[in-house]
């Protein structure tokens, strides 16, 4: 192999803002509000695992390299970095003029203790840490991280850099002990506590006038939480918001003709997948045609529609439409139960004693199928009664059992359940979002496919994208034909903004399709009030 050094400094033009000298002040006192259907559930990244608590770690902590509104990973904390000849040595150089919020200097320690800690706690960032074996910090501002194998995502990691002078506090008492309430962090905002009123209701991040990037052209971003998401549409409609995100195919409706609102239906790479996965552990589904009989049985259109409205889309393959990697599938199946009824029949079930239930012809075994829901997914029991009334009419029976909390707590590598209806999120990383798939992590479903654990080694140790995508397509194409899993359908973000009050967001809704949960801090840095162009 020829010796392959690659360096990264055009990557900083674009980075955490402009890098300008002098970079425009922010605006004091212009507060731009956004109204949210759901609280954090924590402001930890050790024990965080919502969107929202996403957004808030988006503002406060720098990573090593960010994503731009377009997906594209672009320097952050990150001077310029290189590679060794056989790709297994990244040699990082740090920006110097990197501060915490509270003035601490950022330095390599605090690279090395972020990416070691939020690896050993088993973090929501963990599976970004598969393949590194050492982390090194010869001086203050270089990093050298050591892999196992050719680390292909080492760019698209979110991971949040924490002050290590804060956090090694509580590495004897466990991080999560450790609220976080200031949320201390480099990054291009810095949690401003409210003198009175409830904490838990409202959450404001002050823009940092010294940030390294640029200063945010807002004074501040204040995330406030409503009961419903019909609240935090009427809020937005009255003026009490500036945008309102989370929102359902109602706001669609109630929303649309308000002066001076702007509406944006769009999937992102995050957004929520609805699936149900089989345990091809069981006698029943270790059969693929089974699954498939069951995939032919699904009303797709019929599920979404009667929990949707029109904010979602049949589902086919386990990567978001918001992502540059989604694959359309070939020769996709669609509803059709005779086709399934069929190959039951095909299979050895027939309706032997003409009970109306199907029964194996060589043990006489009613075909009952274990269905398990989680009470956390409202759109999981309208779709297990779309079932089981549709495989009903096929002379199947179903038992529906549903658990309070994870579905996947109940349905993992045990041979108790037959179905599990469940909600996934996207990612812009393929390697993390095909993951689950692999053997070495059949959890749940116990599927194994060499091929496709082969082609994984591929993609998660290229570093051409045009070759990861299509490496992506090769698996989605994969699960699809063996259908471990079925995509049912992908749930749209709704969003909508107050364009008679603030502007500079055209290009990033244009790239990422909208403002929040686009995993990109683009649209923050630039957001202005109207007003602004006229002074």
């Amino acid at each position: 192999m020829a010796v392959l050094v690659l360096c990264a400094m055009a990557l900083g033009l674009t980075g955490c803002g402009s890098g300008d000298p002098e970079p425009a002040r922010a605006h004091q006192g212009e507060s731009f509000r956004i109204g949210v259907a759901e609280r954090p559930d924590s402001l930890n990244p050790f024990t965080a695992a919502d969107r929202v608590s996403e957004e808030f770690f988006l503002l406060v902590y720098d990573p090593l390299w960010r994503l731009n509104a377009t997906g594209e990973p672009v320097n952050c904390l990150v001077e310029d970095w290189s590679m060794s000849s056989d790709q297994l040595t990244w040699t990082i150089r740090l920006r110097r003029d990197v501060t915490f919020s509270n003035g601490t200097p950022l330095t390599s320690r605090d690279v090395k203790f972020s990416y070691e800690e939020l690896d050993r706690y088993d973090t929501v960032y963990a599976d970004y840490f598969e393949g590194i074996t050492a982390i090194t910090c010869p001086d203050d501002y270089t990093v050298v991280i050591s892999t196992s194998f050719v680390k292909g995502d080492m760019l698209y990691a979110p991971v949040p850099i924490l002050p290590r002078s804060i956090w090694s506090d509580y590495s004897s008492a466990g991080y999560d002990t450790f609220d976080n309430e200031q949320m201390i962090g480099s990054g291009p905002f810095t949690r401003l506590l409210a003198d009175t009123g409830p904490q838990e209701e409202s959450w404001t991040f002050q823009a940092r006038e010294n940030y390294f990037g640029g200063s945010p052209q807002v004074g501040e971003v204040r995330f406030i939480y409503y009961a419903t998401e019909a609240n935090a549409g009427r809020a937005l409609s009255i003026g009490d918001v500036d945008a309102a995100v989370g929102l359902s195919d109602v706001q669609l409706t109630t929303l649309e003709g308000v002066p001076g609102v702007q509406i944006i239906q769009t999937y992102l790479p995050g957004s929520q997948i609805w699936a149900l996965a089989f345990n091809t552990r069981d006698s029943v589904f270790s059969d693929t045609s089974l699954r498939q009989m069951v995939d032919y049985c699904v009303d797709r259109d019929r599920i979404l529609s009667m929990s949707s409205g029109t904010s979602g889309m049949a589902g086919s393959v386990w990567a978001s439409p918001g992502t540059d990697y989604f694959h359309q599938v070939y020769a996709p199946r669609s509803f059709n139960q005779e086709t399934s009824r069929s190959v039951l029949y095909s299979k050895g079930y027939s309706d032997v004693d003409q009970d109306g239930y199907l029964e194996f012809v060589g043990s006489y075994e009613d075909l009952v199928l274990r269905l398990y829901t989680s009470t956390q997914d409202d759109w999981s029991s309208t779709a297990a009664t779309v079932l089981i009334e549709d495989l009903g009419e096929l002379g199947v029976q179903v038992t529906w059992n549903t658990t309070d909390g994870d579905v996947t707590n109940v349905c993992g590598p045990k041979d108790d359940w037959d179905m599990c209806l469940l909600s996934m999120r996207g990612n812009t990383d393929p390697v993390i979002a095909g993951m689950p798939f692999r053997t070495a992590d059949r959890g749940l479903t116990g599927w194994s496919n060499s091929t496709y654990d082969q082609t994984f080694a591929q993609m998660q140790t290229s570093m051409d994208r045009a070759a990861v995508v299509g490496l992506a397509g090769q698996l989605q194409q994969l699960v699809y034909d063996e259908s471990p899993v079925l995509i049912l359908g992908y749930y749209s973000d709704i969003q909508a903004l107050r364009t008679d009050r603030w502007e500079g967001f055209d290009e990033v809704l244009a790239a990422a399709g909208g403002l929040f949960g686009i995993g990109s801090v683009d649209a923050y840095m630039a957001i202005r009030p109207v007003e602004s162009e006229a002074s």
